[in-house]
């Protein structure tokens, strides 16, 4: 996934500061105010990764604002080609607009940095029953963004289903589904298997046995692999290829490799092929065992650079590690041997980074986020290192996961990985958003980052709550959590 590089950003203005908020101090209030109304006029720029469908990649779409005519934005995409957005009447000069008069990629671009204006402003600057210490031009910045609020939150939840069932408030309901999850197969689904989200990931499969060799000729033969034979350890890709390649802790001789996904979406092929591929490497004489991990990367654009997406992606990490753990366990019942060395433990890293300051004004400031969350170490259970550098794939990586080659167990992985991010993206305490996702919202934010969740099952309970919006991901999750046992 190519590096998005961003200029100033909108989605920040407030973080720079983080004394009194809510009015306790005018003055900082007012300095925010006066920072948000600078960034919605034109001083800065900032750049929202956008996925193109007609070029099958993610591109960054430069949005600068109007300082005289407000309501309007230029939009800039990667070739170079400049639009006018008018975001209050949703209309765009490009041509995909102008010839199908649908929402495109600028228009939602310029929505994008002014919903990640709106979120900073309601999580960091006001508070209620502050207004009357505001000046004018801060009423404005508030008014404007409260007319998109309703649009934002469209957009925010579009495809997405949400029966705000929850298992917090459904005890018995619970214990019966933990009962049948016992029983019952995981189920493989090949349309909309993520609940509308368009968020980009990639996988990595371990194996162990077989003949690598084969295996890479007949999915080479299929269309699926770039070459019919094993490569050697990080070979370079081939866009929209799988490769299969040499992995030192799994491969002896001619056996074992790990295959290796280009960048993937949500769509019906997708699932296919991964169905496709367990089927023929097992065929093939691969196995997994206590060695094999099966990581999973989401690419990082749902969190780009909002503070408080980055915040409750680190809280729930920091609150959740342990039933991570237990979920990646998988078809083996419980986490590989090997974790301790190839997955260690990322609470205290996700801990600090969630409870401490920092500020997000560029795509440096981001990678400096990563590089210090990390530790610029790649083997944590989360995987930062990639952020920063440029030759590595643009995304955040789940590493807890053991090595899989059951289809519905990979499905699952993927589930619980985009769930963690789509809940960073989406969950908040306030604004206009229903009473469901404020409640996920307050879970999180309740939810301590040094609990001992082995104690009972409430734990999980929370965890598929404010992970999954649909009631069939929270069960399909639960399947996973009954089979498994703690490490």
């Amino acid at each position: 996934m190519p590096k998005s590089r961003a200029s100033n950003t909108i989605a920040t203005g407030a973080a720079a500061g983080e004394g009194n908020h809510g009015g306790a101090d005018p003055n900082h209030t007012l300095e925010m105010a006066q920072r948000l109304q600078n960034r919605i006029e034109g001083i800065g720029a900032v750049e929202i990764p956008v996925r193109s469908s007609s070029r099958g990649r993610e591109e960054a779409i430069r949005i600068q604002f109007d300082r005289e005519n407000h309501g309007r934005a230029v939009a800039a995409s990667g070739s170079g080609r400049t639009y006018q957005v008018d975001y209050e009447n949703d209309t765009c000069t490009c041509m995909d607009h102008r010839i199908r008069g649908r929402r495109c990629r600028h228009i939602e671009a310029v929505h994008q940095a002014l919903g990640q204006i709106r979120e900073e402003l309601q999580d960091h600057v006001f508070e209620p029953g502050t207004m009357g210490e505001l000046p004018a031009h801060a009423g404005e910045v508030l008014h404007r963004i409260d007319t998109l609020e309703e649009e934002d939150r469209r957009n925010l939840s579009a495809g997405e289903e949400d029966d705000e069932f929850l298992y917090t408030e459904n005890e018995e309901n619970f214990l019966n589904a933990l009962q049948r999850a016992v029983e019952e197969e995981l189920t493989y689904e090949y349309e909309n298997v993520l609940n509308g989200s368009e968020n980009t990931f990639g996988i990595e499969l371990e194996f162990v046995d077989g003949d690598a060799d084969a295996i890479a000729r007949e999915l080479y033969r299929l269309g699926i692999c770039s070459h019919d034979h094993r490569l050697s350890y990080h070979s370079a890709s081939v866009s929209g290829k799988w490769k299969l390649e040499w992995d030192g802790s799994v491969c002896n001789g001619s056996k074992g490799g790990e295959l290796v996904s280009p960048v993937l979406t949500d769509t019906i092929e997708t699932w296919r092929t991964i169905e496709k591929i367990c089927e023929v490497a097992k065929r093939h004489g691969a196995t997994i065992n206590h060695k094999c991990g099966g990581h999973v990367h989401i690419g990082i654009a749902p969190l780009n650079m909002a503070r408080q997406r980055w915040k409750r992606f680190f809280r729930a990490i920091g609150g959740f590690e342990d039933i991570l753990y237990r979920l990646a366990g998988g078809n083996l019942g419980r986490i590989r041997s090997n974790y301790s060395r190839y997955a260690t433990s990322f609470q205290n890293n996700a801990r600090q980074a969630a409870q401490g300051r920092f500020r997000l004004e560029s795509r440096e400031d981001i990678d400096q986020l990563a590089r210090r969350a990390s530790n610029e170490n790649r083997y944590h259970g989360i995987n930062l290192t990639n952020i920063y550098q440029s030759d590595k794939p643009n995304t955040v990586e789940f590493r807890y996961f053991n090595g899989s080659l059951d289809p519905a167990q990979i499905q699952a992985n993927v589930k619980v990985a985009n769930g963690i991010i789509t809940a960073a993206q989406k969950v908040r305490t306030r604004g206009n958003v229903s009473e469901a996702i404020k409640k996920r919202g307050q879970m999180l934010t309740e939810q301590l980052m040094r609990s001992n969740n082995r104690r009972d099952h409430s734990a999980i309970q929370r965890f598929v709550d404010i992970c999954f919006s649909r009631k069939k991901d929270k069960d399909m999750i639960l399947g996973v959590y009954a089979r498994n046992t703690w490490a």
